[in-house]
């Protein structure tokens, strides 16, 4: 209830003071994973030159950690369904996000089109290839969506890969009941697509990671 109430206020201060929307996402990611996490652990460095980050989605929270995680502005492309709501339909709008029609074929045209104007700004975009996350099992990977195949290829993107380790189970079955997490997010090797298995060794080298982290945990 406090995390819904304080994401209306900043998506509203957003819209009212965009040039200070970066300060304000920030402050809301901070605040709504310290709700849920007793520790951060970042395994490997965030290339500055990189300006495609993809990685695994595992709950609602993706977006605030790795807003707290990585310092600069992100842009976000995302499922048109989001901007149905209008309070998050406004903050979108007034903070360079996409918003992709997946029934649309002409959607990967026109995100092409707007991710370049974002890359030419010297912004960083960061999608989840799977679109949706698996709610049954976090710990493995739907299958990946093209769309960010086709654009780290037609964009000659810098890409780097992370995964999520431990957030979704922070979150009990009882909504309002929050078990603190150790909360592991680790950056891969950047990149450029050379050749057309790139996207499919990344996603089965990501697997591979969270079946051992997960493993370990377990043990």
């Amino acid at each position: 209830m406090i995390g819904g109430l304080a994401t209306i206020i900043v998506s509203l201060l957003c819209g009212i003071n965009p040039k200070n929307e970066l300060k304000y996402r920030k402050w809301l990611s901070k605040f709504l994973i310290k709700m849920i996490a007793k520790e951060i652990i970042i395994e490997g460095n965030i290339d500055k030159e990189a300006n495609l980050f993809i990685g695994n989605h595992t709950h609602n929270l993706d977006i605030a950690l790795m807003e707290t995680v990585i310092p600069e502005k992100l842009i976000w492309i995302a499922k048109k369904e989001l901007g149905e709501t209008p309070i998050i339909k406004y903050m979108l709008t007034k903070t360079d996000m996409i918003l992709v029609d997946r029934s649309n074929k002409r959607s990967v045209i026109t995100m092409l089109k707007e991710v370049k104007k974002r890359i030419n700004k010297g912004l960083k975009i960061i999608v989840f290839p799977e679109g949706t996350r698996n709610k049954e099992n976090p710990k493995k990977m739907k299958e990946w969506k093209s769309g960010p195949k086709a654009l780290a290829e037609k964009l000659n993107l810098k890409v780097q890969p992370f995964v999520i380790i431990n957030l979704p189970f922070a979150f009990k079955q009882n909504p309002f009941r929050v078990d603190k997490q150790k909360i592991k997010v680790i950056f891969l090797d950047s990149f450029y697509p050379t050749d057309n298995n790139w996207y499919e060794r990344t996603k089965e080298k990501m697997q591979e990671i969270l079946n051992k982290e997960y493993n370990s945990i377990n043990e």
